[in-house]
């Protein structure tokens, strides 16, 4: 016979699995309203009807549809980040990680980018590297600024540079070495 304390951690588990089932099928609602219309003009009832889960549901887990996109790329941009600590500010590794990244999420991507989500999470280079400088601050801000731009130009321009290609680009462009903080 399960003691007490063995029943309220399978509760706990199986709340959690139900949790992650709930996000999981909100999630896949919106990307498919979002195939139909405008992010704007879809509502949390239209989302928690094609889920099948309750308003209350929804907002147990997130508080905006908004929140659902950010939720569903936040293991994208984990991803991304890791590969940035882990590469040890080889930017041209890092550039290169990110561009295939949104290569093979691109329909994810493509979903974000249009409801005016950025792909690039505010601060990722600050949270990655914490500034020593205010200087160093707005600098990360503002190639944040710039990569964001470039890589929604090469995705909507149809992604015809190479991943590599791109990380080429970006670093001749962006890395600390040609883009000092004395520029700004």
């Amino acid at each position: 016979m399960k003691t007490e304390l063995e029943k309220k951690e399978i509760l706990r588990l199986s709340n959690i699995e139900s949790n992650r089932i709930t996000k999981e099928c909100l999630q896949i609602a919106l990307m498919k309203l979002m195939g139909e219309k405008d992010f704007e003009k879809i509502s949390i009832t239209e989302i928690t009807k094609c889920a099948g889960v309750s308003r209350t549901a929804f907002y147990r887990n997130y508080d905006s549809k908004e929140a659902i996109i950010e939720d569903a790329c936040q293991s994208i941009f984990t991803k991304l980040r890791e590969s940035l600590e882990r590469n040890n500010r080889d930017w041209k590794s890092w550039y290169i990680t990110f561009f295939q990244t949104v290569l093979d999420n691109k329909e994810s991507v493509k979903i974000v980018l249009d409801a005016s989500i950025p792909i690039v999470p505010k601060q990722v280079l600050n949270s990655a590297f914490p500034p020593e400088s205010p200087e160093e601050h707005y600098a990360n801000s503002a190639k944040e600024a710039a990569f964001t731009r470039i890589l929604t130009d090469w995705f909507y321009d149809g992604m015809k540079e190479s991943p590599k290609q791109m990380g080429d680009i970006c670093e001749k462009i962006l890395s600390p070495t040609t883009l000092s903080y004395s520029q700004f």
